[in-house]
């Protein structure tokens, strides 16, 4: 269908001029009215999310409540926190007729040991040793005196022959002739003091005995016990009136003994074929 433009723009106007595409006019107070329903739902929305928040701590401690109050198979022992005070009360869970079992501690002293022991086993209370009586590990190394080392006396070594003993400054004297060894009364600067000495024909210097009280690095002279030269040296054997201790691979320390501990020290070769 064909209209002509003047008819065409009457039918606009006559659109245009409809009161029902009129927008009424905003009220004075719009702008209030939004910022009150804006806050409106933004105190909903945070009362919402408080809700949530406690419901879902509620739900978290029930269940840690639950957790603690847990129960054994036959429902008899329960876990909860001690109460004291006058508002105390006995677990109320525990199965009737059934009275709780005592509390038991592990067994502490000789006494409950022996009371644990299967039966048929006697068991003997364990003895103390008295704190007054020192160990050999606690007494004092003997450092008095001069050393006597583990191959030898100062410059005297073991094995030297009497002529090497005159070249450290060390004279021989005294000499007790044997069959193939000689003792010697040893003196001179090569040596920390003086000594009784035995040279071999074969071996060489086998013996040595300073006149006064030595002591040997591990801290053994003087006045030690036999139990200080056992800690000292675990080789070390025991012999009439002493005790024979290692003193490397070719030497040892014989250690004379009384009432008060060592008298006597005396490096030896191991082998030799003279008395010691």
């Amino acid at each position: 269908m064909n209209i002509s433009e003047d008819e065409l723009e009457q039918r606009l106007r006559a659109l245009f001029a409809d009161e029902r595409l009129d927008l009424p006019p905003p009220p004075p107070d719009a702008g209030t009215i939004i910022v009150t329903g804006a806050r409106r739902r933004r105190r909903r929305r945070h009362t919402v999310q408080a809700v949530v928040g406690v419901a879902a701590a509620m739900v978290a401690v029930a269940g840690g409540l639950t957790m603690i109050r847990l129960h054994t198979e036959d429902g008899t022992a329960v876990m909860s926190a001690p109460r004291t005070g006058a508002d105390s009360k006995p677990p109320e869970n525990l199965t009737q007729g059934r009275p709780p079992e005592p509390s038991t501690s592990g067994p502490t002293g000789t006494q409950s040991i022996q009371a644990s022991a299967p039966p048929g086993v006697t068991t003997s209370p364990r003895p103390t040793r008295s704190s007054s009586v020192p160990s050999p590990s606690t007494l004092a190394a003997v450092t008095s005196g001069p050393l006597l080392a583990a191959d030898g006396f100062g410059k005297l070594k073991l094995g030297m022959t009497e002529a090497d003993v005159a070249d450290v400054a060390v004279t021989l004297s005294d000499a007790q002739a044997g069959a193939g060894c000689t003792v010697y009364k040893a003196q001179g600067s090569g040596i920390p003091a003086s000594a009784s000495v035995v040279i071999s024909k074969a071996a060489g210097l086998v013996v040595v005995t300073p006149d006064v009280a030595a002591h040997t690095a591990e801290g053994i002279g003087a006045g030690s016990t036999k139990d200080q030269i056992l800690a000292a040296y675990p080789a070390a054997k025991e012999e009439t009136g002493g005790v024979v201790a290692p003193a490397g691979k070719a030497a040892e320390y014989r250690f004379r003994l009384d009432q008060t501990g060592v008298v006597r020290t005396s490096l030896t070769s191991v082998t030799q074929d003279c008395a010691g």
